[in-house]
């Protein structure tokens, strides 16, 4: 029988591995909107929706299943949240460069 602790981290993963994979899917949409239109603030939305919705899902869950497995230390947990919340961060500022680049033209 699973514990209460492990069915709720595999739910956990579960739901990162799936919001990898829509964020994927989302920042593929905008990556072929860019290939129809070639708008630069395409460009600058397609990039930072990957890295939001994307990339940065995809590290939280590789560094959890890292540290779950015992192949990086605990210690270093901290790393890869700092890490998650810059790419965030890097995204974000992305997308609002794209609508900036947007309302310029």
């Amino acid at each position: 029988m699973i514990g209460f602790t492990s069915a709720v981290g595999l739910a956990a993963g579960a739901a990162a591995t799936g919001s990898a994979l829509v964020g994927l899917y989302i920042g593929g949409h905008a990556y072929r909107g860019l290939r129809r239109n070639d708008d630069p603030s395409m460009r600058y939305l397609s990039i930072g929706m990957i890295l939001l919705f994307g990339v940065t899902y995809i590290t939280a869950l590789v560094g959890q299943g890292l540290i779950t497995f015992r192949v990086v230390p605990v210690r270093y947990q901290n790393v890869f949240r700092l890490l998650v919340r810059v790419l965030q961060l890097t995204g974000l500022v992305t997308i609002a460069y794209s609508l900036r680049v947007a309302t310029r033209e």
